[in-house]
């Protein structure tokens, strides 16, 4: 059970939306070389929205007021208001007001992406690369909830159509630097195979994007607050037990690359490999 992202949009914009920040790159992370050249931090150069600085407010502005009230309760007046641009002037930069929601998704995602030094650094060990990665992102989840709950209210209100969300993907950078370190665990022996990126980042966003979505109710109904300095630390520490617990155990190779799967299905002639996990019985439960 989710909670709806609440909260005054006004505050929101004017504050960090998170409890608990702590430094994470540090410089004394051990890498086995130099960063390579920055590359664009997460779309591509041609399709990335350009706005000026003053208009960039507007954006950081609108994409907390969205993140708090949702698309059709935002109201460009307001965002007009809260942020000193005139709606007239809004227009000319966005368009109207899904042009600015599609810049301020595009904001969210480059929040809740690791910055450049880390997704081009590289270790000579996969697990404490990975422990390094994973803590990374659960950070930038935890320290940008607006973002988060903006993602969270796309994926549940739809307002842009699914092939307008293609054009705004920015995770490939992530993919592929998590491909990386899995390559390379999986090639020393360190990891198990049958593990795919996305198998990876759906247990990380998965228990970083619970501590967002469903505070309130955990508070409610467990008594227990997952934003304080305690919890956070502890779900910091249980996402990357998970997941090198789950990169390095002795589970049987069940025969498939992943757990997941980005295309559609096998095509003609094309064999299923057994699924040591298959329920022969339908089960009730």
């Amino acid at each position: 059970m989710a909670d709806t992202p609440h909260g005054s949009s006004s505050a929101r914009a004017q504050s960090g939306s998170g409890d608990y920040l702590d430094d994470l790159y540090s410089a004394d992370a051990p890498a086995t070389g130099a960063p390579d050249a920055v590359s664009p931090p997460v779309e591509e150069a041609a399709d990335k929205p350009e706005v000026g600085a003053e208009a960039s407010r507007v954006v950081d502005i609108a994409l907390a007021m969205f993140a708090a009230d949702g698309f059709s309760a935002t109201k460009l007046d307001a965002v007009a208001k809260e942020s000193g641009m005139s709606k007239r002037m809004i227009h000319y930069h966005f368009t109207d007001k899904k042009g600015l929601y599609r810049h301020t998704l595009v904001r969210a995602m480059e929040r809740i992406t690791p910055p450049a030094e880390v997704l081009n650094r590289s270790y000579a060990v996969p697990v404490e690369g990975m422990r390094r990665f994973v803590d990374a992102i659960f950070y930038r989840f935890q320290d940008n909830g607006d973002a988060v709950a903006l993602m969270l209210r796309e994926n549940l209100d739809q307002v842009l159509a699914p092939s307008e969300m293609a054009t705004l993907n920015g995770h490939a950078d992530v993919v592929l630097h998590m491909e990386r370190l899995l390559l390379l665990g999986q090639d020393s022996g360190a990891f198990r195979p049958g593990i795919s990126a996305a198998d990876v980042l759906l247990l990380v966003s998965s228990v970083s994007v619970f501590r967002i979505s469903n505070h309130s109710a955990s508070l409610a109904l467990g008594q227990m607050k997952l934003t304080n300095q305690r919890n956070t630390e502890g779900l910091r520490r249980m996402t990357i037990d998970m997941v090198l617990g789950f990169l390095t155990s002795n589970i049987p190779d069940s025969g498939y690359s992943s757990y997941l799967e980005a295309t559609g299905k096998p095509g003609p002639g094309m064999q299923t490999p057994a699924d040591p996990y298959t329920i022969k019985e339908p089960e009730i439960y």
